[in-house]
């Protein structure tokens, strides 16, 4: 009982420190191009991304936090989602926690657990789908009804079900998932086009962004681990098959690795599993070769999130600020303030950055607004932390 205690203790301050360093990241951001088209754009099929955030910023206002809360909300529910899935899957209480810790700490989770986008419901509903197929041994057929008129992205778990289904001779979910997924093709499509181009490496690396570099590669081997397995749980299939997916799509297109992401995130428990399962086989005088490499793993994912929290304050050590990795999510809010207090309201400008600023309340019209210096136009420098990150020009 003292040992539940301990595990839902740490759990909450789990939740508590995730949540509180995402609210300090919200505050730095600004809405990007492709968050505002969400936001504005009205979709021609429903979106939850668009719906929340515009629900949300009725309720509270038009605002940063407005915008974010929904998903920020999500990732709340999710944590606790791939705690309870880990927990029905690795038995021990202790485990699951680590595989809540560890969902927490990767850089594609807490992208997007603030990002306007569907990466956090997609995650939700396969996290929901997972636990029930998990916990009664039954498929839920009435929520993947539900999921083919969500999203796009639920095309590939329909996929992944019906080689799922294939393997063990389950006939009826092959049939509903095939029919699903037309349905899913039909309601919403995937884009498949271009000439193909070799975005192989491209695709990796941004996985490697999403897991960070050293649990990527563990989790390939994960992957692999149970490929070879006689028994294979229906995690391993879709988290297989999305990556199988990705890997293909790249050798052809740029893949939108936010659509498909999601589904890898069900490979956590499968490294906790296989990570401890190896540990704890082995004398405690034989685990060192195990830990060191498990110590080198952490420092990196710590690295890399770090690197994606402090984002704001590289750009004082960044000579060339266009080259910030996380450039479109900043400087858009700190310009409409700037216009704000000089009494502007309205200005023309590029087209990205003209719909981010009417997030913000800049409409379109009156003067120019300039990236380059111009004669006799008006300077508005936006500072970080004392350094001019860059300066607009409006005249």
């Amino acid at each position: 009982m003292e040992s539940k205690i301990r595990i839902y203790t740490l759990l909450i301050a789990l939740l508590l420190a995730s949540l509180s360093a995402l609210l300090w990241l919200l505050n730095t951001l600004s809405i990007s191009y492709d968050e505002a088209q969400i936001f504005f754009k009205t979709p021609h099929f429903a979106n939850f991304a668009h719906f929340s955030s515009r629900l949300s910023t009725r309720i509270f206002g038009q605002n940063d936090f407005a915008l974010r809360l929904p998903f920020l909300l999500l990732h709340f529910c999710n944590t606790l989602l791939m705690f309870y899935l880990s927990k029905v899957f690795l038995k021990r209480q202790s485990d699951a926690l680590f595989s809540a810790l560890l969902f927490c700490l990767l850089p594609g989770v807490n992208a997007a657990a603030l990002l306007v986008s569907n990466a956090g419901i997609v995650i939700f509903f396969t996290l929901l789908f997972c636990i029930i197929v998990q916990k009664t041994n039954q498929i839920p057929y009435l929520l993947l009804i539900l999921l083919a008129f969500i999203d796009t992205s639920f095309a590939l778990l329909f996929l992944a079900l019906v080689f799922y289904a294939m393997t063990q001779k389950k006939t009826k979910l092959l049939l509903v998932s095939l029919i699903l997924f037309a349905l899913n093709m039909y309601l919403f499509g995937l884009s498949i086009r271009g000439h193909p181009k070799g975005y192989f490496l491209d695709a990796n690396g941004h996985l490697m962004l999403i897991f960070s570099p050293l649990v990527y590669l563990y989790f390939l081997y994960t992957l692999y681990r149970y490929f070879n397995a006689k028994t294979k749980p229906l995690m391993w299939y879709i988290a297989f098959c999305a990556l199988i997916f990705v890997w293909l799509l790249s050798l052809r297109q740029r893949v939108q690795i936010e659509q498909f992401a999601p589904f890898l995130l069900l490979g956590i428990p499968l490294m906790t599993s296989l990570y401890f399962s190896g540990l704890r086989v082995r004398l405690p005088q034989f685990r060192t070769r195990y830990k060191i490499p498990f110590l080198a793993t952490f420092i990196v994912l710590l690295a890399v999130n770090a690197t994606l929290f402090l984002s704001k304050p590289l750009f004082v050590f960044i000579p060339d600020t266009n080259e910030h990795f996380a450039y479109r999510h900043f400087i858009a809010k700190e310009l409409a303030i700037a216009l704000h207090k000089k009494g502007i309201k309205s200005v023309k400008t590029d087209k990205n950055l003209q719909l981010r600023l009417k997030f913000y309340g800049i409409q379109e019209g009156g003067a120019q607004l300039y990236d380059s210096p111009k004669s006799g136009a008006k300077k508005i420098p936006i500072l970080y932390y004392g350094k001019t990150i860059t300066t607009f020009y409006l005249k």
